[in-house]
């Protein structure tokens, strides 16, 4: 993710460079001018100066760009299939795919940037870019492989559902695809890095998707209620390196109130400090810079939950969640509400102070009066080094290549070169016009999502729910709050240590 940071930065500086030069032209040619003859001639001559800055951008944006050494093939109209999930509910309809396929071009940047990034590549190796999107894709995959049934070239499976289906044999190793080159810079680094097992690797996140982006966790804060309580800027304790879960339970406590003065605090009527969902737990582990499961230097997974740093983040958790007089979570209302529509509701009416949220959700408040700023997760203390943003699994999609996808020399020439051309398509609509123009308001928080989008990681103890820990635990506690976090740990740790034991197992065997 640290390579799409980089590349805004040097759109940045192309940007700035281009305008310097452009004033700077103006400056030379925009005097008064009696003779009509000299106007033409300063004219022509700041028209050609535009056209060499152009050409100067054009060029050095080519030298900096990277591209796949690959031989480009006429695959004879060949229809390349994309098979992804949708899930049925009100609340998660913008949590389908819209960075696989674009049927026309139609103003929107998404939609563009993907019409031409396909069309690009479909004309380049004469092949037909489709997708099948369905509520039951993992089923549909697992049959379609038992079947030998060659449909489907790529799927993209939500993180969480990898593990089982790979020790099913569903799909290829990504270490050992043709025509993939894991270390260019269209590949999420941290992905490879975590989500690997005894050095085989079954997913992979990339530019060529954007719900993986839209899955990355983070918090926002309301601006009006922030100057409303005098409180310091959230950007100024990020920049120092001190936003924590200390700072952000003391701000959150300074603003709860009890608006209608029914003497409850109810999330309909009334003013918290933060909004967190089940999620949010998990979310912390990783944020305070720790995990369930870690790696060890064989790449064979790790329990690490019970560390004493861990049970510091768990302490502020217990204390954050329990608090309902301060916090509100979604999920306790989940099957009352669309909790989504109330979170973008509590905050467009100045009732929360901060939120915990996946990216998605900020496009769901431009229509809000009020401004807000956008954050990192807070960090353990002041001491942990970096701000960590997991991504989340139950959104985030990724890329897999079934063991079926028939000529795999074809399906990794097509995938490498689509994923490389979202780089500089997709990538760039996505962060420069749709988030950091179009949605972000302020300065500071496109610096904020600089820092987010630098470290990225994730669990597998939580995304592959080893023992079953992720969902007892975590995401219960986030729900019923009755969970005690030690005690769980102590249940769970066989059946945690067991789980670890049959997956790896199963991947040793895969490919003998």
């Amino acid at each position: 993710m640290k390579t799409k940071n980089n590349f805004i930065k040097f759109i940045a500086v192309l940007l700035f460079a281009a305008l310097f030069l452009s004033l700077l032209v103006s400056c030379q040619t925009g005097g008064a001018n009696d003779d009509g003859d000299s106007k033409n001639d300063n004219d022509a001559a700041s028209n050609q100066n535009q056209e060499d800055i152009q050409n100067t951008e054009e060029q050095e944006a080519t030298t900096e760009r990277v591209y796949p050494e690959l031989d480009a093939k006429d695959f004879g109209g060949y229809e390349f299939t994309f098979l992804g999930r949708t899930i049925n509910a009100p609340d998660w309809a913008e949590w389908d795919h819209r960075d696989l396929i674009a049927e026309e071009q139609n103003g929107d940047v998404i939609n563009d940037a993907v019409y031409q990034r396909n069309t690009k590549i479909e004309e380049k190796y004469n092949i037909v870019i489709t997708q099948k999107i369905e509520l039951d894709a993992s089923s549909k995959l697992t049959r379609s492989v038992k079947s030998g049934d060659d449909t489907y070239d790529v799927f993209c499976p939500h993180i969480t559902e990898v593990a089982a289906m790979a020790q099913g044999g569903n799909f290829i190793d990504l270490f050992n695809a043709p025509n993939i080159d894991l270390s260019k810079p269209w590949w999420t680094q941290g992905c490879i890095r975590d989500l690997s097992i005894i050095n085989k690797l079954f997913v992979i996140q990339g530019d060529l998707l954007i719900m993986d982006n839209d899955a990355m966790e983070a918090m926002i804060f309301n601006k009006a209620v922030l100057q409303d309580y005098a409180l310091e800027s959230p950007y100024d304790i990020v920049k120092r390196g001190e936003w924590t879960f200390e700072k952000l339970i003391e701000m959150g406590r300074g603003v709860a109130k009890d608006l209608n003065g029914d003497g409850e605090m109810y999330i309909k009527d009334d003013l918290f400090g933060y909004i967190l969902q089940g999620d949010t737990a998990a979310s912390f582990i990783v944020s305070g810079g720790e995990k369930i499961v870690s790696k060890d230097e064989n790449d064979y997974p790790v329990i690490t939950f019970g560390s004493e740093r861990c049970y510091k983040i768990t302490e502020f958790l217990s204390e954050m969640l329990s608090d309902t007089d301060n916090s509100v979570n979604l999920h306790s209302y989940e099957n009352k509400f669309p909790i989504y529509d109330e979170q973008v509701k509590m905050f467009s009416e100045n009732r929360a102070l901060f939120s915990w949220i996946r990216m998605r959700i900020v496009e769901r408040l431009r229509g809000m009066e009020m401004d807000f700023g956008i954050i990192p997760l807070p960090k353990l203390d002041k001491f942990q080094e970096k701000y960590i943003t997991p991504n989340n699994p139950h959104t985030g999609a990724g890329i897999s290549i079934p063991i079926t996808a028939g000529d795999l020399e074809r399906t990794g020439m097509i995938l490498e070169d689509l994923s490389a051309e979202s780089k500089y398509t997709l990538q760039p609509a996505y962060y420069e016009i749709n988030l950091q123009g179009k949605l972000i308001r302020d300065d500071e928080s496109q610096e904020m999502l600089d820092i987010i989008l630098s470290n990225i990681a994730y669990d597998i103890g939580y995304i592959y729910n080893f023992g079953g820990f992720g969902a007892a635990t975590c995401e219960r506690y986030g729900r019923d709050m009755k969970v005690e976090w030690a005690s769980q740990f102590a249940k769970l740790e066989v059946k945690m240590e067991a789980a670890i034991e049959k997956m790896t197992t199963a991947y040793e065997k895969l490919g003998e």
